[in-house]
Order: structure tokens, then C-alpha cells, then sequence
């Protein structure tokens, strides 16, 4: 009599324990459906529509004047509505004119590789090997003109000396940056 009870009490256990198993495994596939706070959007990235998403890509090209430049991103993803745009996730990008090199990263952006155009928006951080730093929110590299430009608020720092103003552009050609709206700058002594 207390083999049959043992019987049943170790049947019934393991039918308890498999229940218990099953259901935490069918509320594990549910997706979830979470809301993200810094989504980029340039189109919806639903899987249907990305033909390619790259893990930590690498895009090299040459401007006229055949100075390279490079284009590395945390993620990119390729949508099938335009094959020459990649949106990236964490942008980083480099070009070197005739006298520095200069280098801008942000949290999103996107990358026309028919037109050369770079656009980094969020926390954007463009820098030289030298001194200078800028932040914007937004800012573009075109690769064949060779322009770097932002019409957002801009801050820049060189030597302790400090500028803000509305925008910038830094023109290779003649070795220049201008600033363009309302300007302020601080000079350190």
C-alpha cells in the first residue's frame, strides 16, 4: 500500500514539474514588444523590410582628390526600398583633408554610399587630431565636396577657447571653418 502511494505522489509530481517546465518555456517565446527610447527614424527597421543588416561594417572610399576616407558603424542595416542607404547604429566616421584629419562619431545616422553623404545625428562629437571639438546633434560629412557642415546649435572648443553658434562648415579647399548664425566666442588667455 505505501509503494502505490509512493507511486502516485512521484507520478503526479512529475506531471506538476512538466506543466511548470512547459509553461515557462511557452511564456519565454512570447515576444515583447518594447519600447525603445533612442530609435532612429529615417523608415521602420522591421525585419521584412531590411534586405541586409551588417554586424560592425566598414565602408572605405576615395574623395576627388583621392584622400581616403572610412565609414565604421556598430550595426548597419540596408532597407529594400533603397539599396544605397545604410542606417547606422553608432557611427564613426574619418576623413583626411589636405592638412588634418578629422573624425565624427553619434548614435545614429545614415550613409548614402551613391552620394558620399554621411548624416550622424544624437551627441554628435566631431574632433581633429589636434585640439578642436565640436558638439552638435546633427551634422553631415560630404565626401565629394569635401564639406563637413551642421545648421544645428554648435559648440567648439580649441586651447580652453570656447564658440557657439547656429552652425559650421569646414571646407577643405581653403583650409577653413566658418560659422554661420549667431556666434559667441571666448577666447582663452
Amino acid at each position: 500500500m505505501k509503494y502505490s502511494l509512493i507511486i502516485k505522489f512521484v507520478k503526479y509530481f512529475f506531471l506538476l514539474v512538466s506543466i511548470m517546465i512547459f509553461s515557462a518555456l511557452a511564456l519565454k517565446t512570447i515576444p515583447n514588444k518594447k519600447k525603445t527610447e533612442n530609435s532612429i527614424s529615417f523608415e521602420s527597421e522591421t525585419f521584412a523590410s531590411a534586405s541586409q543588416i551588417l554586424s560592425r561594417p566598414l565602408f572605405v572610399g576615395l574623395d576627388k582628390k583621392k584622400k581616403p576616407y572610412k565609414i565604421s558603424a556598430l550595426k548597419a542595416t540596408r532597407l529594400n526600398s533603397n539599396q544605397d542607404e545604410f542606417n547606422l547604429e553608432n557611427p564613426k566616421g574619418e576623413i583626411e583633408t589636405d592638412s588634418e584629419k578629422f573624425f565624427m562619431k553619434g548614435n545614429f545616422g545614415v550613409y548614402n554610399s551613391k552620394s558620399q553623404i554621411l548624416r550622424v545625428e544624437g551627441n554628435v562629437n566631431l574632433t581633429n587630431k589636434r585640439s578642436i571639438e565640436f558638439l552638435t546633434s546633427e551634422a553631415f560629412f560630404d565626401f565629394r565636396k569635401e564639406i563637413l557642415f551642421s545648421d544645428q546649435n554648435v559648440t567648439g572648443k580649441k586651447d580652453g577657447s570656447i564658440i557657439t553658434a547656429e552652425g559650421f562648415k569646414i571646407l577643405n579647399k581653403k583650409n577653413k571653418i566658418i560659422f554661420s548664425g549667431k556666434s559667441k566666442l571666448i577666447l582663452n588667455k
